[in-house]
């Protein structure tokens, strides 16, 4: 079975195993989970398979590492001796933990390598890099050369060419060291070449052999004790051939962990890495850092403009999708998309005569679910919904039967129409079947250009779509959650939590908040489902997207989502979408302030954890505006409440306690007349706004948790006492309690 536990605790409680369950398929964090609520289930465990082991040993040391303790205390449990228990480990690439592994916890190892660059690794071949112009590579050769070995040597040094062999064997032998050369012309010489190099050398002697790739496997050489790469690989494969030629003195696991004894080689492999082999370069580094080699900072610097390089190349490839979810990239050096803004084709693209929204509050209705935080869907318009209209006249045009007409030449990137049900779309063709596949002749994929999903039909329902419905551009677009992120160091969501919100959230409409919008790509926080309540003038919050996933266990918060996104177009000339994200990041002096301002403006004040507790989680209400009727309700902020504030004083502090609890989020901001606090609590988001008696030395206040509330320490600017809390007081008092006040601020005030 597949087995995978979020953070929840009663999720691992409450996991029931099938009966006659054999295997288990998992991650180290759900395994670790289970096991502290059912460590019983470890004595079951016979054989413990790490699959990319290289990958769970980088990302979850931690937790294999555990595992691996609690295997090994199980297998030593008296009367389990004779149980069968074994550990496989299998990766691409070898780890220094895996020697740990090895050691710690294999009785009898038996450890297969199929890549020899691997290998190399692995016998604890130092590897030595030298960065030099293609002119000077001559002169580096000889600076690498140890004339006076304190052991024999044996040197091979490949070349690329003939030619380069024997420039390579005249530069040695100009400095008196004996020198060989084998190439394709000096196949004769063979049994001369191998004669020479296989006598046995007294202490302090030193022999090189300059060749070319292709007489490797010819000499079957693996004796060598160092191993200089004249010319640079032409492969990954080469590399490890080359290398091959040191095995006979790999150290083995239990000869690195022991003192060197007389007599023992240290192998050495010489890269010389040139201007001509700078496209390389981030594959060497990364090598060189799993070999845990001496790196010079040269490298650092040459494989930074490198990269730089590259990068500049992607201008026109669509922008990375981890960078837009999360806003990072694990494999940033080897990831094909683009992790930098263009302002030629990421200005937001128009639905109409306007543009995408840049800021502000926007109703959307998703249609297509690619995961948890990735959507599909339509910007609503309230006052004038174009994509309304059309879809009413196609409604019209196409229920009639005369104006069905099949396309009988169906051509790539074409528009057409396409009904299901009784509802009409536009939909454009992306791939067509091939001649050669009788099956899919007939299929092609399309794309609905305004719900942004993609399906499969046949060729027979395409329809003729007329001129007049093609002018209105797609008005499909790319929607990302913010702030939110999956558990475990994952960069893949559950399965579970993307149906979960599939079935959530798809086809209904919601409010949301744009953060960024980059060419057809909006990020949003929050993103929520508001039901109004016409009989009582009020709105319930069912849900926030952010928050339901929270809730599953299967996501933490990612605070660091919208500074990475303010990064994307630093340095990049989009004064439009500067001025858009510097208005969403900046809060009003008065305003709300949503769920991603907080996180943005949260200072050393305080925080809390931002994760959501759905047991917590209760509809909220919120009074309607019951004003202007005419009110752009896409533009509308999301409600916020008032907290109740009881309040003290000493001679040089006022003390403000905010009778809220379960604080998930909050936030305090001094003035010298003023102070501002927020905080959710649930889904429910509470805002006050002071303007004070008296001036604060802002600079001497405090905020903390106390007792699960909120308590504001003000310093007085003052020594005195001060009649009243408020300068202008907007309040009501409580008659239960003296000093204690429930804000009452009007909409205008708040909302302006």
């Amino acid at each position: 079975m597949v087995l995978t536990i979020g953070l929840h605790k009663d999720e691992a409680k409450n996991m029931k195993l099938p009966r006659g369950c054999d295997i288990i398929v998992t991650t180290p964090h759900s395994l670790l989970r289970l096991f502290k609520y059912q460590s019983l289930l470890f004595l079951r465990l016979c054989h413990l398979i790490l699959d990319e082991v290289e990958v769970l040993l980088s990302e979850a040391n931690e937790q294999v590492f555990a595992i691996l303790d609690n295997f090994k205390k199980n297998i030593e449990v008296e009367g389990r001796e004779s149980a069968p228990h074994q550990i496989v480990a299998a990766g691409v690439r070898w780890s220094r933990h895996l020697e740990h592994v090895i050691q710690e916890f294999m009785t009898e190892p038996y450890v297969v390598i199929t890549a020899m660059e691997e290998a190399a690794l692995c016998g604890s071949v130092q590897q030595v890099v030298h960065l030099c112009l293609e002119s000077e590579k001559t002169s580096t050769l000889l600076q690498t050369l140890d004339f006076i070995p304190s052991q024999a040597q044996k040197t091979l040094i490949f070349t690329c060419s003939v030619a380069e062999t024997e420039t390579v064997c005249k530069v040695v032998e100009s400095c008196s060291v004996f020198c060989l050369k084998m190439h394709k012309e000096m196949v004769f010489d063979l049994k001369s070449i191998l004669e020479q190099w296989n006598k046995k050398l007294s202490s302090g002697s030193h022999i090189v052999l300059a060749l070319t790739d292709d007489c490797t496997p010819l000499l079957a050489i693996t004796d060598a004790t160092c191993v200089i790469h004249f010319s640079f690989p032409a492969s990954p494969k080469i590399f490890g051939e080359r290398l091959y030629c040191m095995s006979d003195h790999f150290q083995s696991l239990t000869e690195q962990g022991s003192p060197a004894k007389p007599g023992d080689m240290k192998t050495r492999s010489v890269l010389l890495l040139t201007e001509r082999s700078a496209g390389h370069a981030v594959g060497v580094l990364r090598y060189l850092e799993r070999a845990d080699a001496k790196i010079p900072s040269e490298l650092y610097q040459f494989t930074a403009g490198v990269l730089e390089a590259k990068e500049e190349k992607k201008a026109r490839r669509p922008l990375c999708p981890y960078l837009k979810a999360f806003g990072f990239c694990k494999h940033k050096r080897i990831c094909p998309e683009r992790h930098h803004v263009n302002p030629e084709i990421d200005m937001p693209r128009k639905l109409s005569d306007q543009a995408i929204p840049t800021f502000g509050y926007i109703k959307i209705i998703p249609f297509y679910i690619v995961n948890a935080t990735h959507y599909f869907g339509r910007i609503v318009d309230k006052h004038v919904d174009l994509y309304a209209t059309l879809n009413a006249e196609m409604k019209e045009y196409f229920e009639d039967a005369s104006n069905k007409t099949t396309v009988e030449q169906v051509e790539k990137f074409g528009l057409y129409g396409l009904a299901e049900k009784t509802v009409f779309y536009r939909v454009q063709v992306l791939e067509m079947g091939q001649e050669e596949d009788q099956w899919a002749l007939d299929k092609v994929l399309v794309k609905f250009i305004d719900e942004g999903r993609t399906g499969i039909v046949p060729r027979d329902q395409l329809l003729r779509l007329p001129e007049s419905f093609r002018p209105l551009p797609p008005q499909a677009v790319e929607f990302i959650v913010c702030r939110v992120k999956p558990a475990d160091g994952e960069i893949e969501w559950n399965p579970k939590v993307t149906r979960y919100i599939h079935h959530k959230i798809i086809g209904k409409l919601h409010d949301a908040k744009v953060i960024l919008a980059l060419g057809n790509t909006v990020w949003i926080d929050p993103m929520v489902h508001i039901t109004k309540l016409l009989n009582l003038k009020t709105s319930v919050i069912d849900y926030n997207v952010r928050a339901e996933i929270l809730s599953m266990g299967m996501g933490i918060d990612n605070s660091e989502h919208i500074e990475q996104l303010k990064k994307l177009y630093e340095g990049a000339k989009m004064p439009t979408v500067e001025k858009s994200l510097s208005q969403t990041l900046t809060p009003p002096s008065e305003g709300l302030r949503s769920t991603q301002q907080e996180d943005v403006d949260r200072g050393s004040e305080g925080r809390a954890d931002s994760e959501t507790d759905a047991e917590n989680q209760k509809h909220e209400t919120a009074p309607e505006n019951t004003g202007d009727a005419s009110i752009n309700k896409t533009t509308e902020p999301l409600k916020s409440f008032h907290p109740q504030i009881k309040w003290f004083q000493k001679d040089d502090v006022v003390i403000l306690r905010m009778r809220i609890r379960n604080v998930k989020d909050y936030k305090c901001k001094y003035f010298r007349d003023r102070v501002t606090f927020s905080a959710w609590v649930g889904e429910k988001f509470y805002l006050a706004d002071l303007e004070l008696q008296a001036n604060i030395i802002k600079d001497d206040c405090k905020c903390a948790i106390k007792n699960d509330e909120p308590v504001i320490t003000l310093a007085k600017e003052r020594r005195e006492p001060w009649r009243s809390l408020l300068r202008q007081r907007n309040v009501k008092r409580r008659a239960t309690s003296p000093r204690s006040y429930t804000l009452k601020t009007c909409p205008a005030k708040w909302q302006r």
